[in-house]
C-alpha cells in the first residue's frame, strides 16, 4: 500500500492518518531483520536484472529461475529460499504479479537442493555448556560492561532466549519475586502474544541469572525503557536498545567464533537433554514451535548414550 496511489486532495485529515496507520501496521507484520534481509535480497536481484537487461518488476518466472540458477552451488539453501520470498514480497507490495509458470522457479529451487545437497555444511551454533558458563562468570572483573554481559549470557542460557528476545526486553517486562524473576516476552519469533519465562535462583550464586540481572539493574541505574543498552568506549551507558547482533558478538568475544547468539539457548536444551528430561518438558522450557528442530538438539545431546555400542552394552 502506498500513499502515492491515493489522491491526497480528496482525503480528509482523519483518512490520511488512518492510511498511514494502516501502512505502519502492514510494515510491522514482518520483523525488522526480515525486512532488512528482504531489502538486501531484492537489491541484489534488481542489480542482476539490470546487468543482464532483464526486468525486475514485474518480472517473469523465467527470470527468477535464471537468477536462482546463478546462485546454485554458491549460496546456502536458506539464502535461495529467502531470495524467492523477497522477490515475491516485493511484487506483492508493488501490486504486481510474477508472470508465467511460478512452479518453474520452484522446480529450479528443488533441483538446486538436490544437486548441491552434499555441499551444504551443517552449521549450527556451538552449545554453551554449564562448565563454560561457570568459568566465564568467575573470570569477570565486575565493571559495567562485564555486569551487563553476565546478565545477557546467563539469561540467554537459563531462559533459552533468542537474541531478539534479549534485545527487546524492557525493564518494565521484569518481575522479581522471592523465588526468582519472571521475564515477560512481548515479542517472540514463534508467538505474537506475551510469553512468561520463569527463572529460579540457582544454588551456585556465581552463575545465577536472577542475581546477575539484579546486579545489572543496580549498577546501570536503569529505571525505564530498554533493559540492555550499548556501552561506549568510555563506559558510558547509551539510552538506546542493544541489537541482536551485539548479543552474538558478546558470545563470540568470550567463547570464540564458533559460538553465536543462539549458543546459550542451544546450551540449555543440550544440557537438559543430557539429563534425560522428556521431550515435551524440554519443548515447554525452550518454547520451540517445531519438534523437528528441537529433536536435532536432543539427538546431538543423547547421541552417544543411544549409540549402537552403548545400546549393546559392550
Amino acid at each position: 500500500m502506498e500513499l502515492s496511489v491515493v489522491d491526497q486532495t480528496q482525503l480528509t485529515t482523519d483518512r490520511k492518518e488512518l492510511i498511514e496507520k494502516t501502512i505502519a501496521y502492514e510494515q510491522a507484520s514482518l520483523a525488522e531483520n526480515t525486512r532488512k534481509t528482504y531489502a538486501s535480497m531484492w537489491k541484489k536481484f534488481s542489480k542482476w536484472c539490470s546487468e543482464n537487461q532483464l526486468v525486475s518488476c514485474p518480472t517473469s518466472s523465467e527470470t527468477v529461475s535464471l537468477f536462482l540458477a546463478s546462485l546454485g552451488g554458491q549460496v546456502s539453501f536458506s539464502t535461495i529460499d529467502c531470495t524467492i520470498a523477497a522477490i515475491e514480497k516485493a511484487h506483492e507490495k508493488a501490486g504486481q504479479k510474477i508472470s508465467g509458470d511460478q512452479d518453474l522457479y520452484r522446480r529450479v529451487r528443488k533441483g538446486i537442493r538436490r544437486e548441491h545437497s552434499e555441499k551444504q555444511a551443517i552449521r549450527k551454533a556451538k552449545a554453551l555448556s554449564l562448565l563454560e558458563l561457570s568459568i566465564f562468570c568467575k573470570g569477570l572483573m565486575g565493571d559495567l560492561r562485564d555486569t551487563r554481559d553476565k546478565a545477557i549470557i546467563t539469561l540467554a542460557f537459563f531462559g533459552a532466549l533468542r537474541r531478539s528476545e534479549l534485545a527487546n526486553l524492557d525493564i518494565e517486562n521484569i518481575e522479581f519475586s522471592e523465588k526468582g524473576v519472571i521475564l515477560n516476552l512481548l515479542k517472540s519469533k514463534t508467538s505474537d502474544v506475551s510469553v512468561k519465562v520463569f527463572l529460579s535462583k540457582t544454588k551456585d550464586q556465581n552463575i545465577c541469572p536472577v542475581g546477575a540481572l539484579k546486579d545489572w539493574i543496580s549498577k546501570s541505574q536503569i529505571l525505564s525503557g530498554p533493559l540492555f543498552r550499548p556501552i561506549d568506549r568510555w563506559d558510558n551507558l547509551k539510552p538506546t536498545r542493544i541489537s541482536g547482533r551485539l548479543v552474538a558478538r558478546t558470545m563470540k568475544r568470550y567463547f570464540g567464533n564458533e559460538y553465536s547468539g543462539h549458543s546459550g539457548r542451544r546450551g540449555l536444551v543440550t544440557s537438559i537433554a543430557e539429563k534425560g528430561l522428556p521431550l515435551h518438558n524440554i519443548q515447554k522450557l525452550s518454547r520451540h514451535k517445531s519438534l523437528q528442530v528441537l529433536m536435532g538438539y536432543v539427538e546431538t545431546a543423547q547421541g552417544f548414550d543411544q549409540s549402537s555400542v552403548n545400546s549393546l552394552g559392550i
